[in-house]
């Protein structure tokens, strides 16, 4: 464990160097921030609640706060049923549309629900969002244009450029190594998490936790969409579409769809909320320390499993791209972000996930338009990818592949994908390292505006991830399947090396030691599915020395069938530039963009794991705790979270998407129902709450616990994160039922909710 205490040493160090951060007078008297009214609602027993609004809106009559909650909620049932519509209505129908092709060979039912519905979720948001600020602005609601200092809003993007050509004209000046492009691409990383680390580092205490609430609609969103599009998204979600055809679309639709909910349902109000973190405003809500205590600890488990994955894909491009051990590798990685989030907290993270964000999006377009010009003759990847689906299905055909990469449910059920894409979209409204973003912004327009920016510039990649799976998958099927096993390219004995690719034509274990034999093939012959008689004694393998029921014509034919292909979907995305031979520039960013992805989410979720553990845990249980002391046990939280996150990624418990998608799981049963009932349903409860969040939780580890001892097992067709639906279901009801059965809230929780609700 020599590189944790090595970063265990630079963190001491960085104490020493810089300030402690704690929280001062004569910084707020400095800050730029306009007067703020607030109204203060004392709960017996809690700490007080701020409530931002202006004197209009405060001073509003009860029939004026009737008709425009009123209104509000009208608007919102109508959204809510076109969003359903966009979200269900295409699965539901795929099978009568499918067969109907449209623009360049799209099947229909296909690009309803992988370009129609996003689109339809951008418009939904960017339409609600106009008219509530309209309204709000009718009703006296507060209106604040952010400030941010023009050199945290321009260094990030200059250092991003800067560094990105110039890594460019090296490669294209000395043809640079695919390893020294990846140091290259690692030390700007680096470089740039320093610089902006340093810059923001910060003496206030709500400049380290929600960025001094400063941070404008744009930029915010910028922030959100990087934080959102982590690992899973950049490494993961395009080989998931690339191996579930249409059924892996459940995670498009669920991975955008939840933009929706958080414009409608959460992210207005929780601005409203002038605290600091998504455990405080259910604790104040339901007034109960232990409702917070309780939201705290499931917000650890939801941001440590979804840190976990992205320090996997960490892992996974260190170990690949730069050669280096993957503990190694991922010391670098999270050193760079512990390094920021040490100094400068929220504020040094918003600044750069908005680098980040630059990087993501402009990584992940250039690739996939490159490839639609290699095989279409058009820089248009989101448009062009439907002539793939012509070419694909006759690969298939001739290769005799059993399914259509095209025709949905060849694998899933109807209501495993209706299942899953439900429990994405509540898991995003439930995350709380998206919640706690718009704690960072100015109003709550701007609040509503960063989910629609955040929503644009996380359409940009989702729209173009079936196009990369798409053309990925036409490359593979006619440049790769079919070639003589001996004659693969370079770039698949290299992912083979890293565990990401197995090719199980019974030829390629020719020569090789028992001893040494993949892993494939010790479990088939563990399994007896494949036998060996060592009949020269030698200890390697030789062909007529194998039997067995693996033992047929096609599998010791030395030529590759797709069913002898493995490929982890981990594999797709970070192979491609090699696979159809792009130059060493564009796999240098893809390196850049898929450590971007993971290092930003990874920022996010320690920043959250860290406020959660030292203001709702040790400060609900020890009031009079001093600022650096809060401090002090949030810095060693960060550390050891990373420490932990890394070592559990060592035994590799699933696909990154996988990960993901179990985090989202616990969110849609855990957070999700207690949020959304603590803002639209007054009668609920903190004996609701807790019982909700605890029956949810029991729910979805009962899930897990299933899913991992008899991975067949289903109900009523739904297995894996999608029993996610179950628990969400469970958790509403306990809420609904526990609360009627108990005492209503307390006067003191009416007035909160009613100040909540208004503009």
């Amino acid at each position: 464990m020599f590189w944790l205490a090595m970063i265990a040493i630079a963190l001491m160090l960085l104490t020493l160097l810089f300030p402690q951060l704690e929280r001062r007078d004569e910084d707020r008297r400095r800050s730029p921030m306009p007067h703020i009214p607030r109204r203060q609602h004392e709960q017996r027993n809690l700490p007080a609640v701020t409530i931002l609004e202006t004197r209009q809106t405060a001073s509003m009559s009860p029939t004026e706060q009737s008709a425009y909650w009123s209104s509000n909620l009208r608007l919102i049932t109508i959204v809510l049923l076109l969003w359903a519509g966009g979200a269900f209505l295409p699965a539901l129908l795929a099978p009568v549309l499918s067969p109907i092709r449209v623009l360049t060979g799209f099947p229909l039912g296909y690009i309803l629900s992988a370009q129609g519905a996003p689109l339809l979720f951008l418009v939904l948001t960017a339409l609600y969002t106009a008219i509530m600020t309209r309204r709000d602005r009718r009703f006296g609601g507060r209106v604040v244009q952010g400030m941010p200092v023009l050199s945290d809003t321009a260094l990030p993007v200059v250092l991003v450029m800067t560094g990105g050509a110039l890594i460019v004209i090296a490669d294209i000046v000395f043809s640079l190594s695919l390893t020294l492009i990846g140091w290259g691409a690692i030390g700007l990383t680096i470089a740039i998490y320093a610089a902006i680390g340093i810059r923001s580092r910060t003496g206030d205490l709500d400049e380290y936790y929600v960025a001094g609430r400063r941070i404008p609609a744009l930029f915010n969103g910028l922030a959100i969409s990087a934080d959102w599009m982590s690992a899973a998204t950049f490494i993961s979600l395009a080989g998931t579409l690339w191996m579930l055809g249409y059924e892996g679309l459940a995670y498009i639709i669920g991975w955008t769809g939840g933009y929706v909910l958080l414009a409608l349902l959460l992210a207005p109000y929780l601005r409203k909320f002038g605290q600091s973190t998504i455990p405080e405003f259910i604790g104040a809500r339901y007034a109960s320390t232990t409702a917070r205590l309780v939201a705290a600890i499931v917000t650890v488990i939801v941001s440590f499993t979804y840190l976990t994955a992205q320090v996997s894909g960490i892992g996974l491009i260190m170990g690949r791209f730069l050669g280096v051990n993957y503990l190694f590798g991922v010391a670098i990685g999270l050193g760079a972000v512990l390094f920021c989030s040490y100094l400068g907290g929220m504020r040094a993270i918003t600044w750069t996930q908005v680098a980040q964000a630059i990087v993501i999006v402009v990584t992940y377009l250039t690739p996939a338009a490159l490839l639609s010009l290699k095989d279409t003759g058009i820089v248009l990847p989101q448009v062009m990818y439907g002539a793939a689906f012509d070419v694909i299905a006759e690969l298939e055909r001739a290769q005799r592949i059993a399914t259509s990469y095209a025709e949905p449910f060849n694998d899933w059920s109807v209501w495993q994908y209706l299942a899953l894409a439900t429990c994405l979209m509540c898991g995003t409204a439930g995350l709380p390292h998206i919640l706690v973003r718009f704690y960072t912004t100015p109003s709550v327009v701007h609040a509503r505006r960063s989910v629609a920016w955040a929503l644009l510039f996380i359409m940009l990649v989702y729209l173009t991830i079936p196009a990369y799976a798409a053309f990925s998958r036409w490359e593979i099927l006619a440049h790769v399947v079919g070639r003589p096993v001996r004659a693969l390219p370079q770039w698949a004995v290299n992912w083979g090396n890293a565990g990401l690719l197995s090719i199980t034509d019974l030829t390629t274990l020719e020569g090789r030691r028992v001893a040494e034999l993949p892993a494939w093939a010790a479990v088939a012959l563990e399994s007896g599915a494949l036998q060996f008689a060592d009949a020269n004694g030698d200890g390697r393998v030789q062909l007529n020395e194998l039997s067995g029921r693996m033992v047929t014509p096609s599998a010791t034919d030395g030529i590759l069938q797709y069913s002898e292909l493995k490929i982890s979907p981990d594999l797709v995305v970070v192979s491609t530039p090699e696979i159809v031979g792009l130059p060493g520039a564009v796999a240098a960013l893809v390196i850049a963009g898929g450590l971007a992805a993971a290092l930003s989410t990874a920022d996010g979720l320690l920043i959250v794991i860290t406020s959660s553990v030292a203001l709702d845990i040790y400060q609900s249980l020890n009031r009079r705790a001093a600022v650096r002391t809060l401090l002090s046990i949030g810095r060693i939280t960060l550390f050891l979270s990373a420490a932990l996150a890394a070592v559990t990624a060592l035994r590799q418990l699933g696909i990154i998407v996988e990960l993901v998608a179990w985090a989202f799981s616990i969110a849609a049963a855990t957070m999700f129902p207690v949020l959304t009932l603590g803002i639209f349903w007054r009668r609920a409860n903190r004996q609701g709450a807790i019982a909700g969040i605890i029956v949810g939780l029991f729910a979805i580890v009962g899930a897990i616990l299933v899913n991992w001892l008899s991975p067949a097992t289903t109900i009523l067709g739904i297995s894996g994160p999608a029993t996610g639906i179950f628990g969400m279901v469970a958790s509403f009801i306990t809420t609904v039922v526990v609360s009627w059965l108990t005492p209503p809230p307390p006067p003191a929780t009416q007035t909160l909710i009613d100040a909540l609700r208004r503009p």
